[in-house]
């Protein structure tokens, strides 16, 4: 099955995209709040003032023992080329943690 991707340059990512927060609730979180949001790929980032570690997974559910552990505050983790921001799933301890995602499309 193709996307609407087809044909366009792969290491290309245009300046179209925009913005989406998860805020963690019963200590868990979902990109896009679970609802498909096709994209290229995308950068996440935890706010300086999370009190808890967070916890990504890719495609199934983050947990306290599943997924990597997001660096804090102003570190980044490397661009991750998933095709739609619901595909990132979030753990935290401590409800009201926040993850941003900046998502980028072709």
């Amino acid at each position: 099955m193709g996307t609407k991707y087809a044909n366009t340059n792969a290491n290309t990512i245009s300046s179209s995209g925009g913005h989406v927060r998860v805020t963690i609730a019963s200590t868990i979180g979902q990109g896009n709040g679970g609802t498909s949001l096709v994209c290229k790929g995308c950068l996440v980032s935890c706010p300086s003032n999370n009190t808890g570690p967070v916890r990504m997974a890719l495609g199934e559910a983050a947990s306290a023992t599943v997924g990597i552990e997001l660096p804090e505050a102003a570190y980044q983790i490397p661009f991750i080329p998933v095709d739609d921001v619901s595909f990132l799933y979030f753990y935290s301890a401590t409800n009201g943690d926040i993850i941003d995602i900046a998502y980028f499309r072709g």
